[in-house]
């Protein structure tokens, strides 16, 4: 709360009214908030009139006051102080509400895909293979994926990876390899896959690599 005219009124009067600006400013908080409506503090400033005796009465305008009053005005609010200190973070709130889902996505542009699960009577897993319609085993580490009707597997670039998790060996520092052959005599019409164990350490061919192919 900032102070009009106070300098000019503390060097022309005595302690008395010393006192009562004293007075005035012990009281102004509570008028402040007593003005709504009244007139007072309208235009952002209380008025008020002191007698030296330290009496004090507030008003609305400066020409209210008569002889021997003096006419003090105070600024309703004061000015901005300056900017303190940012606060600590507050809490993580709660986790909001799950959304709606999604549209599904468009389909993707395999032609076919599977998931082999190896051994000499090797299977697909069903919920992960599209448009391939066997899988054989003629020998070790060799398989033979037939795809379906309108399939060329001779017309489609081939991805062959590795499926550690459904693979039957340990994995160490040696890795398991996997390959495709197309235009193959031992799969004719079919993808030839060649899964290998520990190559690293001059291994051959298994029947214990898992793998999963995908033609484009």
């Amino acid at each position: 709360m900032s102070i009009r005219r106070l300098s000019v009124i503390l060097t022309r009067r005595g302690p008395a009214l010393l006192m009562a600006i004293g007075l005035v400013l012990a009281a102004v908080g509570t008028v402040a908030a007593k003005t709504v409506g009244t007139g007072l503090g309208s235009g952002g400033s209380i008025t008020a009139c002191v007698k030296n005796e330290g009496q004090v009465r507030f008003v609305v305008s400066p020409s209210q006051c008569k002889r021997p009053e003096t006419a003090v005005t105070f600024n309703v609010q004061g000015p901005p102080g300056p900017q303190g200190p940012a606060g600590p973070a507050g809490a993580p709130g709660p986790a909001g509400p799950q959304g709606v889902q999604g549209p599904a996505g468009p389909p993707g542009s395999a032609k076919a895909y599977a998931v082999v699960i190896p051994g000499t009577t090797p299977s697909f897993v069903a919920s992960r293979t599209k448009n391939f319609d066997s899988v054989t085993h003629p020998g070790l580490g060799t398989y033979c994926l037939k795809p379906s009707a309108g399939i060329d597997p001779n017309g489609s670039a081939v991805v062959v990876g590795l499926e550690a998790q459904l693979s039957q060996l340990a994995i160490g520092s040696n890795v398991l390899e996997v390959y495709d052959y197309q235009g193959n005599v031992d799969c004719p019409g079919a993808i030839e896959i060649v899964t290998v164990a520990n190559p690293q350490s001059g291994g051959g061919g298994s029947d214990k690599v898992a793998f999963t192919v995908v033609l484009t």
